[in-house]
């Protein structure tokens, strides 16, 4: 059984990583870290996603992000022009649109959703299944319980929940920035200081295509000799 493991790593380590595989007399050619960073979530999203077929990545927690405290909003439905909003008493709506999450054939990448005191927990579904579920005739026991995504937002219908806690697969760096109850004396993170939560079978990989990919566009040959393992990478440090 695959097994995933969370690597310590930033993403300026990931930016070191993949400078320092190019051929020395090329380094000091200028990439912009940004378009680094956006070629490695490219090929890392497409990567986990065909681990999430497998449910390979569902088991290990330590990768999923948690966003608490994230708040909701009654949807006017009777202005609403959405025919499935319309059936339900009560909408409500996260405020802010979530991070992007990672999906697969399975659906999004969600573990878990909670009230903030975790007394609660919902059932995550597709809008379609959903909508599915509406037309049982066992249905009315069931409302307040599910929770499903459409356009970036997360909707709970039939209930008048203030504020749930989400636990869901992202790459996006400042996600945890969505969090209304964090710490305020945490202070501000620099994106090249936080942490990248991919599972350290598959991080070498990603980084080896991405270290391929700008070496195409670019026109900077890779050096054969450079040591790609986040493996023994972490361990020295």
């Amino acid at each position: 059984m695959w097994i995933a493991k969370k690597i310590i790593m930033t993403y300026g380590d990931l930016i070191s990583s993949v400078v320092n595989g190019f051929n020395s007399t090329k380094k000091d050619m200028r990439i912009p870290k940004r378009y680094i960073l956006s070629v490695f979530k490219k090929n890392a999203e497409f990567i986990m996603s065909q681990k999430l077929r497998d449910r390979s990545l569902y088991r290990e927690e330590d990768l999923f992000t948690w966003l608490n405290c994230i708040e909701l909003k009654k949807e006017d439905i009777i202005k609403c022009p959405i025919v499935e909003f319309k059936s339900c008493k009560t909408l409500m709506k996260t405020k802010k649109r979530l991070p992007k999450i990672l999906s697969s054939i399975f659906g999004y990448a969600i573990l878990m959703v909670t009230t903030i005191d975790g007394d609660k927990e919902y059932k995550v579904k597709t809008l379609s299944s959903y909508n599915t579920l509406k037309r049982r005739k066992s249905f009315d026991k069931f409302k307040g319980n599910y929770v499903y995504i459409k356009d970036g937002y997360l909707y709970i219908p039939d209930s008048e929940v203030e504020a749930v806690n989400i636990l869901l697969l992202t790459l996006d760096e400042d996600s945890d920035e969505m969090s209304e109850c964090k710490d305020p004396n945490l202070g501000c993170i620099s994106i090249w200081d936080r942490e990248i939560k991919v599972a350290d079978k598959i991080l070498t990989p990603i980084i080896q295509q991405t270290l391929q990919e700008i070496s195409m566009r670019f026109n900077i040959p890779i050096d054969e000799n450079s040591n790609l393992d986040v493996n023994i990478k972490t361990q020295e440090k």
